[in-house]
């Protein structure tokens, strides 16, 4: 049975608010994607599927599924425009997901389903909060800039294999050019995935042999 044109509206909107809501929760922790992108995101699921269920009703009957169905896949670009790798990090998956997971949303309220997509939308909004406030895994990263002043002898080699051993990643190496007595300077970006003492890390620098001084860049 067709729906009247005055229902459609109600779910688009209903999926347009839904969605609003769960950008929110993402916009208030600073997100990539925040209000505006999840709501149209539920919002376009939503007119997807109202055209596949709909708007060929006119004309001989096919598959009403596939154009919502390709809403799914579809959604998979605009998830890994939000993902991104920093300090070997994979970041933006809760963020991808939620997009992922708003379509849907916005497919159900597209359908008819306003309990099960309201019910959707909530139970989401209520993942990211409690989990974040009970079980956040959020990694702790500290970074930072050294600068050695390295005796003759001396090698980066030696450097960056003791900092792997302390539990640090070398992110970039800049040489300096020798001085007329034999010393060079060595600039380093390191970070660990961990919470770290930068006077510490200094002091264990400065014990190595070939180490005349060390200090934050």
């Amino acid at each position: 049975m067709i729906k009247t044109e005055g229902e459609w509206v109600l779910r688009l909107v209903c999926a347009a608010i839904v969605g609003a809501l769960i950008g929110y929760e993402r916009h208030s922790q600073s997100k990539e994607a925040g209000i505006r992108t999840h709501a149209i995101v539920a919002l376009s699921s939503a007119v997807f599927m109202l055209i596949s269920k709909y708007g060929f009703s006119d004309t001989n009957p096919g598959d009403p599924a596939r154009l919502a169905a390709q809403v799914v896949s579809g959604i998979g670009f605009l998830g890994a425009g939000i993902i991104f790798v920093r300090h070997n990090m994979i970041q933006g998956m809760a963020t991808a997901a939620g997009i992922w997971a708003t379509s849907a949303v916005g497919l159900a309220f597209g359908a008819g389903m306003f309990f099960v997509a309201a019910l959707a939308g909530l139970l989401m909004i209520g993942i990211q909060v409690f989990f974040r406030k009970y079980f956040d895994s959020t990694i702790r990263i500290t970074s930072m800039k050294l600068k050695l002043t390295m005796l003759p002898g001396g090698t980066s080699y030696e450097i960056t294999e003791f900092l792997k051993t302390e539990g640090y990643v070398n992110t970039g190496n800049r040489i300096s050019c020798c001085e007329d007595d034999g010393h060079w300077l060595l600039e380093l970006e390191v970070y660990t995935i961990k919470s770290a003492d930068p006077l510490e890390i200094l002091q264990k620098l400065q014990a190595l042999s070939h180490v005349e001084k060390a200090r934050l860049g």
